[in-house]
């Protein structure tokens, strides 16, 4: 049995946690927290009935990630995110993604259960699809899950390929933050659904260069078209279609 001592760190670590969800889901669940507007730690404080110190902490980590910033002799407030952040992680993301997987094949691929999890992780998005839940909810909730989707395969790599692995981490609550942003719509969502569902074919087929064409179809957004035909969203991420130029 673990010493009170022991656990002491442990609950902190869990009420840190629920404060910096229950701040994930005023900002995009809820929007009741919007670019630019302060946090106020006392008032945090006292709607989830915590000391400061689980607050603050949460607060540290958030900033360490991105989504908050601390302003000397002002306090906290919610970050800035402009569409071209955004665009910026995704393609990072899609270029670390695709040395994962191409240093994963190298070894040989991955085995038929953890494909079998990855695709049960796929169904449970789902599920949340077809779920009855209020489209804020189930835009917040769909986004967490497919978080837990690319955690997983990004473990997939086990010790090798290990600074891809540590970016891929330190970056993690951006491509979250990117996910909550764009994933909001149920066509979205169908569509980054099917495109778990061609991921986990092509890593199975061990398939290099049809996996390829998938990643980087997230870095094909067209210069210079004012007008757009149409925007599809793959897994969180944009593929404008031109409809006309302007030279």
């Amino acid at each position: 049995m673990k010493k009170a001592a022991e656990l002491a760190p442990e609950r902190e670590e869990k009420l840190k946690d629920l404060v910096d969800r229950y701040i994930r889901e005023q900002i995009f669940q809820k929007k009741n927290l919007r670019s630019g507007d302060q946090i106020h730690e006392r008032e945090l404080s006292r709607v989830l009935g915590l000391s400061r110190a689980p607050v603050r902490e949460a607060l540290k980590q958030l900033e360490e990630q991105g989504l908050v910033v601390a302003i000397k002799y002002r306090g906290w407030f919610v970050a800035d995110f402009l569409a071209e952040d955004l665009q910026e992680i995704n393609k990072i993301r899609a270029l670390l993604e695709y040395n994962l997987f191409q240093f994963i094949l190298s070894r040989g691929g991955i085995p038929d259960e953890d494909l079998d999890r990855a695709a049960l992780l796929n169904r449970n998005l789902g599920l949340i699809l077809d779920a009855d839940l209020p489209r804020e909810e189930k835009s917040f909730e769909f986004a967490e899950q497919e978080m837990e989707f690319h955690l997983f395969l990004y473990s997939l790599a086990g010790d090798g390929c290990r600074w891809t692995r540590k970016i891929l981490t330190n970056i993690s609550y951006q491509i979250r933050c990117s996910l909550h942003q764009w994933v909001y719509d149920e066509d979205q969502m169908r569509t980054g659904i099917r495109s778990h569902e061609n991921l986990i074919e092509y890593l199975r087929r061990k398939d290099a260069d049809s996996l390829s064409e998938l990643l980087f179809s997230r870095l094909k957004i067209l210069p210079g078209a004012e007008r757009i035909k149409r925007a599809e969203f793959v897994s969180g991420d944009t593929i404008q279609i031109e409809e006309e130029y302007a030279q």
